[in-house]
């Protein structure tokens, strides 16, 4: 039955997401489908345009639906991404010369967008951590079925950078971690620290995300064997998306 106005104690815009969500959870409604307008909404439901919009602000936030510029406001995958930092971060998968983001996505790879600056100065807080002035900074966007999930920006000192190859674009097999132990230094340590916040205008455009919605922040830094830090990674991830896994053996 359609929300009904004027009664009291009623949230109209949760009721017509709980329509929704039921819908797509089930698949009634596929990943890609647009949503009725908000127009049409209006007008089929009696709804008021702040109801509406509070509806689908609500799928938006529970990364169950996405705006299109010019297009509408269409369907997710209500699938999440579980995303498990001992598996991922193995020596087996990077070594295989697998990407370790295949750890995550069931096999599948992103689609990548990399920027690469080879040699410019260090943040001051990164040359603290990394002891080193200049460094070498891995800017990445990766997106799934033409969906950004994540930003990731890595830092490594430059000469250590360029003597291993991890200055290009493309870093080959296994990525970075595979071309540092081709030159001895092969990452054998890795902690990651978190934090949730409301995402930055910045970062909500580049992950299209709407108003208010959170993100998830890791900053992982990667230590050789001798205990030298190689690399610092700070990660940008729509926590609407994700489910962080953590394995502990007691």
């Amino acid at each position: 039955m359609a929300p009904r106005k004027g009664e009291p104690g009623r949230f109209l815009y949760r009721e017509l997401a709980d329509e929704f969500r039921a819908q797509i959870q089930s698949g009634a409604l596929t990943p890609g489908t647009l949503l009725p307008s908000e127009a049409v909404l209006m007008q089929e439901r009696g709804l008021a345009r702040s109801t509406v919009r509070q509806a689908i602000d609500l799928l938006k936030a529970e990364g169950l639906a996405a705006s299109r510029q010019g297009k509408g406001v269409y369907v997710l995958d209500p699938k999440k991404i579980v995303r498990n930092a001992q598996k991922r971060l193995s020596r087996d998968v990077w070594e295989a010369g697998r990407s370790i983001w295949s750890v995550d996505l069931d096999s599948r790879d992103p689609d990548v967008e990399v920027d690469v600056e080879a040699d410019e100065p260090a943040p001051e807080y990164i040359a603290a951590i990394l002891g080193a002035d200049r460094v070498c900074r891995r800017r990445r966007v990766f997106s799934l079925d033409g969906r950004p999930l994540q930003l990731a920006t890595s830092y490594l000192p430059a000469q250590l950078a360029a003597e291993a190859g991890v200055n290009q674009v493309n870093t080959g097999p296994g990525g970075s971690y595979a071309r540092l132990a081709d030159v001895g230094r092969r990452p054998v340590e890795a902690t990651e620290r978190l934090r949730a916040r409301i995402a930055m205008p910045d970062e909500a455009e580049a992950l299209g995300l709407g108003a208010g919605a959170s993100v998830v922040l890791v900053e992982r830094t990667v230590k050789d064997e001798a205990g030298v830090v190689l690399e610092v990674n700070e990660m940008t991830l729509d926590a609407a998306k994700y489910i962080l896994e953590y394995d502990f053996k007691l």
